[in-house]
């Protein structure tokens, strides 16, 4: 029995990428700043309200978007849980493949989520954490394509302490980072360079 969990799901809602929406205040009370291309753009991930604030979901964010990987960020958040049960964070990063024919088929990013739980699992990793990938169509405006995008919502398990809660996210976090850091660049048909 392992201390994580990883699993995929779809969602069939169609959504558009790039989106706007800057300023709109969510259900949750946190607001939509809108999307950015930080792919080859490493100065804008300042810009990014989210990353000012969650330095393990920077780091993700930075890896995704390095000019070797054949990926790019769409969105990500990060919230803090205090409640009755204790200390936990919850978060989520979205990303795509950089690749207009890459997009167009889903089962690419399954690969991912293969390789991913093959990492987990023969890594032994420790921390109670959940990892839930969802593939998402889209609608990739400046490509002028339909496609999917990959969002891993993260969310740690209870604890009594929030030390204990950061150093679970802390780790969990910088596995997923590693990961999609790790994915080479492959596509001659970039969307974003």
């Amino acid at each position: 029995m392992t201390a994580y969990s990883n699993k995929l799901s779809l969602n069939h809602e169609l959504k558009g990428i790039s989106y706007g929406g800057i300023g709109e205040v969510r259900v949750d009370g946190g607001a939509n700043y809108g999307f950015k291309n930080l792919k080859g753009n490493p100065g804008l991930i300042d810009s990014v309200p989210e990353l000012q604030r969650d330095p393990s979901l920077r780091r993700v964010i930075e890896r995704v978007n390095e000019a070797g990987t054949d990926l790019f960020s769409i969105g990500c958040v990060s919230s803090d849980v205090h409640d009755d049960h204790g200390y936990r964070l919850s978060g989520y990063v979205e990303f795509s493949l950089n690749s207009i024919s890459g997009i167009q088929d889903a089962s690419n990013y399954f690969r991912l989520f293969f390789h991913f739980d093959r990492l987990l699992y023969e890594n032994h990793f420790p921390e109670s954490a959940c990892f839930d990938w969802e593939l998402q169509p889209a609608q990739f405006h400046e490509a002028n394509s339909g496609g999917f995008t990959c969002t891993i919502f993260i969310n740690t398990s209870y604890f009594d302490t929030r030390e204990k809660t950061e150093n679970c996210w802390a780790n969990s976090l910088n596995t997923v980072g590693q990961f999609l850091g790790s994915v080479p660049k492959q596509s001659h048909d970039p969307i974003y360079r």
